[in-house]
């Protein structure tokens, strides 16, 4: 028997390894207790996924454990074990939750990895998203919740039916049979971008189509408005005024977005465009989006061209003309003066989004030349950009 804990955030998590018998039940609640001790004040959440056995003894441990604690939870209960628990009417009192599926992605094929998290085929059928947060189920139940929330507004979108345990973290399997990625097109004929690009578009297209509720999503001008706050006092003279002047001025919207919109996020199955990653969705002019969506093909890598490699897997060049192309599509047209002007209106999002996230990261080598870069290209694009609409 082996009793560790760990804190996160106001939780204290005991993690319990082998097996709680009558040999060992006064020592493993001596532990127990000592570490409660020492966290006075912190919910209880009982890690059970090392947890072999448990005997009545060990049983008298929770139950202790559980009166000093009403809101008490045990997690990652193997099968064997929380029969004992079923058995002796543990569940009725506790709230307690069956260890997930293990799945191993080591020999899977790589699809396409995100802010949070890496995606893998595990087989013909299925995909397996694997979460870098070591604690990420909050994150990935309010991610089904968007996908469910997507599905009925009428965005084409794979809900994850499950949660498994990949390595010591979490992951979701979705059903996806035969889909491949837009990046995956895109690398196979990047010379060719039209069809890529279409589906590309006609998802984003259909996102922006749909009006949503207050309330319902988070409010992506609300956000943006916290960038120009933030980096407005490393401005000089009246750019930060200014920046936040335009900001405040963009027409509250509810169009849906997507908010994290780029072609890993994108499979085609059946000829058809579908999202499979719903972490971000948001409201608000559609100028945000295309922001984030500059800084994705663009901006992100401006200064470091293998960083497009490493995400994406094609070449930076091809990203721009990606970029281009789909801003075309988008705007449905061909006028260069046109494209060019939403393209400064998106940049100066970018850069302010790109700004925050250098500053706030001062230990990254790079941070330097980015902070460096994104001023200089936001006082360019602030001497025209008078307003962000279109």
């Amino acid at each position: 028997m082996n009793i560790t804990h760990r804190i996160d955030k106001d939780i204290l998590y005991i993690a319990i390894e082998g097996r709680i018998d009558a040999s060992n039940a006064a020592a493993a609640e001596e532990k127990i207790f000592a570490s409660k001790n020492e966290n006075k004040g912190k919910h209880t959440v009982v890690d059970a996924d090392s947890l072999e056995y448990i005997s009545s003894a060990g049983l008298r441990v929770i139950l202790k454990l559980r009166k000093e604690d009403p809101q008490l939870a045990i997690i990652n209960v193997a099968a064997d074990v929380y029969e004992v628990f079923d058995m002796t009417g543990f569940t009725d009192m506790v709230t307690i939750e069956k260890a997930y599926q293990r799945m191993n992605v080591d020999n899977c094929e790589f699809i396409a990895k995100g802010a949070n998290g890496a995606v893998y085929r595990y087989d013909g059928e299925t995909i397996v998203k694997t979460y870098y947060a070591k604690d990420a189920l909050p994150e990935i139940k309010q991610e089904r919740e968007n996908a469910r929330r997507a599905f009925v507004l009428g965005i084409n979108t794979a809900i994850p039916y499950g949660i498994v345990r990949v390595g010591d973290g979490y992951g979701t399997v979705t059903e996806l049979l035969n889909a491949t990625s837009v990046t995956k097109l895109i690398r196979k004929d990047p010379d060719d971008l039209t069809l890529a690009a279409k589906y590309y578009i006609d998802m984003l297209k259909n996102i922006h189509s749909i009006e949503v509720d207050d309330g319902e999503v988070p409010d992506m001008k609300e956000t943006a408005l916290d960038w120009a706050d933030f980096v407005a006092p490393h401005l000089p003279g009246e750019q930060g005024s200014k920046l936040r002047a335009l900001i405040e001025a963009v027409p509250k919207r509810n169009t849906l977005m997507h908010g994290d919109y780029h072609t890993n996020n994108i499979m085609v199955q059946n000829g058809e465009p579908l999202l499979i990653d719903m972490d971000t969705l948001c409201m608000g002019h559609p100028v945000f989006e295309l922001g984030s969506m500059f800084n994705a093909f663009v901006g992100y890598s401006e200064l470091d061209h293998q960083n497009m490699m490493d995400f994406f897997g094609y070449s930076f060049e091809t990203a721009g003309r990606f970029w281009n192309l789909a801003l075309k599509m988008y705007l449905g047209t061909d006028d260069e003066a046109v494209c060019q002007s939403v393209a400064e209106k998106a940049m100066v999002i970018g850069y302010t989004r790109m700004l925050r996230r250098a500053i706030r990261r001062p230990g990254d080598a790079d941070s330097p030349a980015k902070i460096a870069r994104c001023k200089e290209m936001l006082a360019e694009l602030l001497g025209r950009v008078d307003s962000l609409e279109f």
